[in-house]
């Protein structure tokens, strides 16, 4: 099975050749299915503590009956599929295209595959600036991620700054930004897993940062993505997602919590 073109967008159709050096015999069904292998992380049983093990599951988009009697003659028609817009991209955390031959057939089945990758890039999203997520300590501290964009390119370097304003009069701290990606497990069928959660290495900002209430402190920053960053992805069983994320850690630990923020981003993997 050979596959035109072998890298798509959303909404591009592609084509499936398929040949076969003699006639296929004895076959009862043929069918031609699009779709992707989704991967997932699951709990062999609910409220396992155990190590999560890794699964994937075959996500039939489309299927397409083929003609018996033209296999019997080792003749195959030329099978085109449009890549539908809301198709995760291809990624090994997420999802891997491909179209499968099945021919159900006495003396033994079939089951053959050609693989395709689907890239995502700005015509393929719609995103939009989010709302910022507290995710921990006491907020002595508000913190603000200001980006230019929320779509960047797996390589990009997102340029942004930190904005803090104490609430309170606060020991010296420091400031620290990364990129976050999170890959959630919704399998249909099984447990779920908790959230794999990967933190980029931090980028420390200006140390000591002086902080007194009521009065901002603005710090630029400079972040890189990683050049073969994963698309931003939801599907069936599965769902990638990226922050940039920025931790407030006071001097005196004892006594203030550290606060962390992050604010959702699109990250693509073509123009």
């Amino acid at each position: 099975m050979s596959l035109s073109p072998e890298v798509v967008h959303p909404r591009q159709n592609l084509t499936a050749t398929i040949t076969t050096e003699a006639p296929i015999d004895g076959v009862v069904t043929a069918t031609l299915e699009w779709g992707y292998d989704n991967f997932y992380r699951y709990h062999r049983a609910e409220g396992a503590e155990r190590a999560a093990s890794s699964g994937h599951d075959w996500v039939c988009v489309t299927r397409v009956d083929l003609p018996v009697d033209e296999l019997a003659n080792g003749e195959f028609t030329d099978a085109s599929f449009t890549v539908p817009s809301w198709a995760p991209g291809s990624s090994p955390e997420i999802a891997r295209w491909s179209a499968r031959l099945r021919i159900e057939r006495r003396g033994g089945d079939v089951d053959e595959r050609g693989g395709f990758t689907v890239v995502i890039g700005t015509a393929d999203v719609e995103a939009y600036e989010e709302p910022l997520e507290h995710v921990s300590g006491a907020g002595d501290t508000r913190i603000d991620v200001v980006l230019g964009s929320p779509v960047y390119r797996a390589g990009d370097t997102i340029e942004g700054q930190i904005v803090l304003l104490p609430q309170m009069e606060l020991p010296p701290g420091d400031v620290a930004v990364y990129w976050q990606r999170q890959c959630e497990s919704h399998p249909l069928m099984r447990y779920p897993a908790a959230d794999d959660t990967v933190d980029g290495p931090l980028m420390q900002l200006n140390k000591p940062i002086r902080l007194t209430e009521g009065t901002p402190v603005t710090l630029p920053f400079a972040l890189p993505l990683p050049a073969d960053a994963a698309p931003t992805a939801s599907a069936v069983h599965s769902s990638l997602s990226w922050f940039v994320a920025a931790r407030m850690l006071p001097s005196d630990g004892a006594s203030h919590r550290a606060d962390r923020v992050r604010r959702p981003i699109t990250v693509l993997n073509a123009p």
